[in-house]
């Protein structure tokens, strides 16, 4: 769980740095508890999480939520949760990560859709019905917090449509000078 975002758009070519001011109801004054998550999201969309050793703050009065004090207790040491990294989509368009998770199950800055359904060769329905259930919809009294995702991928198409020659004939050629058209306006 998050309980403080140090810099949520930094990029690395404004320097290599970050600070911020931690208040001091944040959290608890557990030894061991707090550690810094760095998300790196390389140009063609591949991620790296880092995670510092982890520390403690002095002079702490807040309290931490149930999961967070439950995982604190299990903690022993300074080192902190592994490193992970998720490969950017490959070269067809398809997520090489996510694939298998729903995209409204999918967390993380990058969101990968499924590719888009082909067209069937006819209209068999004669009234339309929803592909997927309706989400319930909430709509917001107040402002929302920041999106974390950045952007989807969608997978590329894999098939090509059919095609096939126009089964009309093409138009004939059409009279050039003035003297072809007068006569081709009374052809009948």
């Amino acid at each position: 769980i998050q309980l403080f975002p140090i810099n949520a758009q930094g990029k690395f070519s404004t320097g290599n740095q970050a600070s911020a001011t931690v208040a001091s109801t944040l959290g608890g004054p557990d030894k061991n508890a707090y550690f810094l998550k760095m998300q790196s999201v390389g140009a063609k969309g591949a991620q790296v999480i880092n995670y510092s050793d982890r520390f403690s703050f002095s002079g702490m009065t807040g309290t931490f939520p149930p999961e967070v004090a439950a995982g604190i207790k299990k903690v022993s040491g300074t080192e902190g949760p592994p490193s992970s990294e998720v490969e950017a989509p490959d070269a067809a368009g398809g997520a090489q990560d996510g694939e298998a998770v729903s995209y409204a199950a999918q967390t993380g800055l990058i969101k990968y859709a499924p590719m888009l359904t082909p067209p069937g060769p006819k209209i068999t329905k004669k009234t339309p019905s929803p592909r997927y259930p309706s989400s319930k919809v909430t709509i917001a009294k107040t402002f929302l917090p920041t999106p974390k995702q950045t952007t989807t991928m969608t997978a590329s198409n894999t098939y090509a449509p059919a095609q096939s020659r126009p089964f009309q004939a093409p138009a004939a050629s059409q009279p050039q000078d003035d003297m072809q058209k007068f006569l081709h306006r009374w052809r009948d």
